[in-house]
C-alpha cells in the first residue's frame, strides 16, 4: 500500500521541529543532531566536516549532548521486517496499589528484554507497554506472565500492532526502507 508519506528525513527540516530543538540546543547542536540522525556511525572527522566545525569542536558538543543524555545513538530493530509479532499493553493500576510497589512493578518491566518501551500515561490508562515475541500467542503469554493476577494490575488491554508505517521518524511502508 503507497501511502505517499513525505520524505522521512524532511521532520528534521520542518520549522516547528526546528523550533522546538532550538529551544534546547544551539544550531550547531541541532545540525549535529540532525546529521547523527540521518547516520548515526558518522565519524567526528566527517561530522565536523559537515556541521562546518574542527573535529575536536564537534566531538568535544556530540559527547556533551550525549552526556547530558540529550542524544543517543542506537540501532533500531525494525520487527516487522525481522518477521517479529509487537503490541501496545494499555494498564490500569489497582486503585490500592501503592506507589512502592508500582515503582517495584515498573523496574521489573524495565528489566525485561521483551519489553521495549514503559510510559506512564494520562487519562484512562496509568501506564503503556510495549512488547515483542516470536507470534502474538508468545506476546500474549508473555504479557500474561507479568499482568495475570498481579496485585499491581487492576485491567490491560493488549493491542496487537499488525503494521507501522512510521517510527522514530523512519517510514516503513516500503519494505521496512528508509531511503
Amino acid at each position: 500500500m503507497t501511502m505517499g508519506l513525505p520524505d522521512s528525513k524532511e521532520w528534521i527540516e520542518d520549522p516547528r521541529v526546528v523550533e522546538l530543538l532550538e529551544d534546547r540546543m544551539d544550531h550547531k547542536d541541532y545540525l549535529i543532531f540532525r546529521e547523527l540522525n540521518e547516520d548515526g556511525r558518522l565519524s567526528d572527522t566527517e561530522l565536523a566536516e559537515r556541521v562546518d566545525l574542527s573535529r575536536t569542536a564537534a566531538r568535544r558538543r556530540r559527547k556533551r549532548l550525549q552526556e547530558e543524555g540529550i542524544l543517543e545513538i542506537f540501532a533500531l530493530l525494525v520487527f516487522k521486517q525481522a518477521d517479529y509479532a509487537y503490541a501496545e499493553v494499555q494498564i490500569s493500576y489497582d486503585a490500592t496499589a501503592g506507589s512502592d510497589r508500582i515503582d517495584e512493578f515498573i523496574r521489573t518491566l524495565l528489566d525485561d528484554g521483551l519489553v521495549y518501551e514503559v510510559a506512564e500515561c494520562m487519562g484512562e490508562y496509568d501506564l503503556m507497554i510495549r512488547v515483542w515475541q516470536s507470534s502474538l500467542g508468545e506476546v500474549n503469554a508473555h504479557v500474561r506472565e507479568h499482568l495475570h493476577d498481579n496485585d499491581v494490575v487492576d485491567s490491560y488491554t493488549v493491542v496487537p500492532i499488525t503494521n507501522s508505517y512510521k517510527m522514530f521518524h523512519r517510514d516503513f511502508t516500503d519494505n521496512g526502507s528508509s531511503d
